[in-house]
């Protein structure tokens, strides 16, 4: 469980979406803006995708000399705009990002990127019902990129608490990519939030089995016990994940809570622990049912 941002992929959940992808290939563009077929040229739109682990900022000036340059089609250009709009919201600059996916869908209204891209960055606004919408156009578009717009589409439903729609996206995800750790530990923590933890934990089995020793999922794990009150097997997973990162504010929350349901004394010190990170974070576990 955690934040839900990076593209946004949240404090008690494992939610972080994946990346919209860029939009437009390379060799898509060296055909149509001129000056870029020879030299260095070509690696500005990489740089642009992102390729080669790129940050944001060198993406985001890549895409804008693209954008200057001008002269390709009104795709091409969408392209570029998207990309630039995921490199604005992943450095954490929304109004700019959703003013790039609005000129990108205004050249190209049927860019199902441009449509996820800015449904990320109203999940990151805490938008959701915005960014349904914006999801469900990405699907209607492109309904073949199941692993990114349904895994998309489903944590956002599961952050506006409509859990069954998030599981029914998430099974959608399985069932095309049964590797998907990620959708098995978002479907682990819907089915948990929902009431169902006894249902979530073999998910939850099958995300570690996919991904050992992610802090993320043994929380989502951690988590799912806490709610059965198991509260051993959950203390384990806790420390577990902050083992790998001490500073998991969930994982010091939860083992904190089941502490003192056991009435050990060090949860206290766990839970002022996760208030110092996460200020929110008895409001959130709240919200699931753990007072």
């Amino acid at each position: 469980m955690r934040s839900a941002l990076c593209l946004a992929g949240a404090a008690l959940m494992a939610m972080a979406l994946l990346p919209a992808g860029p939009a437009v290939s390379q060799s898509s563009i060296l055909k149509f803006l001129p000056g870029m077929g020879g030299g260095g040229s070509p690696e500005v739109w990489k740089v642009c995708e992102g390729q080669d682990g790129a940050p944001p900022d060198e993406q985001i000036e890549a895409c804008t000399a693209v954008i200057d340059i001008g002269g390709g089609t009104d795709v091409v250009m969408a392209g570029a705009y998207t990309n630039r709009g995921n490199a604005l919201r992943d450095g954490g600059e929304m109004d700019r990002a959703i003013q790039d996916f609005n000129k990108a869908i205004s050249l190209d209204p049927k860019l199902a990127a441009a449509f996820a891209g800015r449904g990320a960055v109203f999940v990151a606004k805490g938008q959701f019902d915005f960014a349904v919408l914006d999801y469900n156009l990405a699907i209607k578009l492109n309904p073949k990129n199941v692993d990114t717009y349904y895994f998309n589409r489903g944590t956002t439903y599961s952050l506006q608490g409509q859990y069954d729609k998030a599981i029914q996206d998430f099974d959608q995800v399985i069932r095309i990519n049964p590797k998907s750790s990620a959708a098995f530990n978002n479907r682990c923590f819907a089915r948990a939030k929902a009431g169902q933890a006894q249902a979530a934990l073999p998910d939850c089995e099958e995300a570690l089995r996919l991904r050992p020793y992610d802090a993320d999922y043994l929380d989502t794990r951690g988590f799912a016990n806490l709610k059965l009150g198991q509260l051993d097997r959950a203390m384990a997973d806790y420390s577990d994940a902050l083992d790998i990162n001490p500073k998991l504010s969930s994982s010091l929350y939860g083992r904190g809570m089941a502490r003192l349901k056991k009435g050990d004394r060090r949860g206290s010190a766990d839970i002022a622990a996760a208030k110092a990170i996460n200020a929110d974070i008895a409001a959130e576990f709240a919200r699931y049912g753990v007072k």
